[in-house]
């Protein structure tokens, strides 16, 4: 049987050849080209997010920038309120006038800056009107650190077992000895807990109390039942005694020992013929504390003008601001102490 003669390719070989190099040569470009593409797309995805990041950075660097010139702005304030001819009932207008000049005369590149800073009359007041906790809980005292105390928590209207756990651990956070006082805690009973031990010393900021076991209880009674925040009524700074031309109602019953109420006529007429709090016409008038012996009069309180203020300055520059507080004197002006606060010591 005859073999069948083979099909004789279609094309010649040299055609062949160059068909199967020119298909490899676009197969190796098409790979290439995908090759090119992803690395365009990695690199255009890298420098969108480094723009991102530099974008970012320099925002913060902007953000950082009109904070420190808030800071700037707000000691403003505090400068222009250490001056003693500018009263207290002034500086609000004071503020606004000052703020006026400071923003014409501050421009970048020929434009006004939307600046200015505020004082208000509510945030610049006499410090001495407030409780020297490290005066009141030196050693020695302690018996009417705590009479004073519970006398005070208790017209606050909180619990007697949460405030004589408050009182009993703030004495044993200032107090030299390892002794703990029958609710108080020391060293051994923060350690447990992994919490900052006790000073042992006069407090060197009034935020430490936040610390104090048994403080933020009694601070959330006082606030829920009376509407009191214990920020307002405490210091660290001045001589210790307290002021009656400042003092609040409740500070001023405990201080002197005196019942609920008893001091109402007293503070009502220290206001003087305008009936406004911190004026020039304010006057102390000591008759008017029934039942408060003068030894203790002299002993606790100071009747005379004070010279010890705390102040909050708050300077906006742009969106931008920041809360400048100060404890102050004026005569001579002197900066007593300083922070910042973001809107606490």
């Amino acid at each position: 049987m005859e073999a069948l003669p083979t099909q004789p390719s279609r094309f010649p070989v040299k055609v062949r050849n160059a068909v199967k190099k020119n298909l490899t040569s676009v197969s190796s470009s098409g790979v290439a080209l995908v090759v090119v593409l992803w690395a365009v797309t990695l690199i255009s995805a890298a420098m969108l997010g480094l723009a991102a990041l530099l974008q970012r950075q320099l925002g913060q660097e902007v953000a950082g920038l009109q904070n420190a010139r808030a800071i700037l702005v707000a000691e403003s304030g505090i400068q222009m309120v250490l001056n003693p001819q500018i009263a207290r009932a002034d500086v609000e207008q004071a503020s606004q006038q000052l703020s006026d000049q400071l923003r014409q005369i501050w421009r970048v590149n020929g434009r006004e800056v939307p600046v200015r800073f505020s004082v208000k009359t509510e945030e610049f007041v006499g410090e001495a009107g407030k409780l020297n906790l490290n005066y009141l809980l030196r050693p020695g005292n302690e018996a009417q650190a705590k009479r004073i105390l519970q006398n005070l928590f208790a017209g606050w209207e909180v619990n007697l077992s949460t405030s004589q756990r408050a009182i009993d651990c703030l004495l044993d956070w200032v107090d030299a000895d390892k002794l703990t006082q029958p609710q108080g805690a020391e060293e051994d009973d923060y350690g447990k807990f992994g919490m900052t031990l006790p000073r042992n010393g006069p407090l060197e900021r009034l935020d430490e109390l936040e610390k104090v076991l048994g403080w933020q209880e009694m601070a959330e009674e006082a606030r829920k039942n009376k509407g009191v925040d214990w920020r307002n009524k405490f210091t660290i700074y001045g001589s210790g005694k307290l002021s009656l031309l400042s003092a609040d109602q409740d500070l001023i019953e405990a201080v002197l020992e005196m019942t609920p109420g008893s001091a109402r006529s007293f503070v009502l007429a220290r206001k003087g013929p305008d009936a406004e709090e911190g004026t020039a016409d304010d006057l102390v008038n000591p008759g008017l504390l029934p039942g408060v012996r003068q030894e203790i009069l002299a002993e606790r309180t100071a009747n005379g003008g004070e010279d010890l203020w705390r102040v909050t300055s708050t300077g906006y520059v742009g969106e931008a601001s920041r809360t400048v507080v100060a404890v102050i004197s004026r005569n001579p002006p002197q900066i007593k102490a300083r922070w910042m606060e973001d809107k606490g010591l």
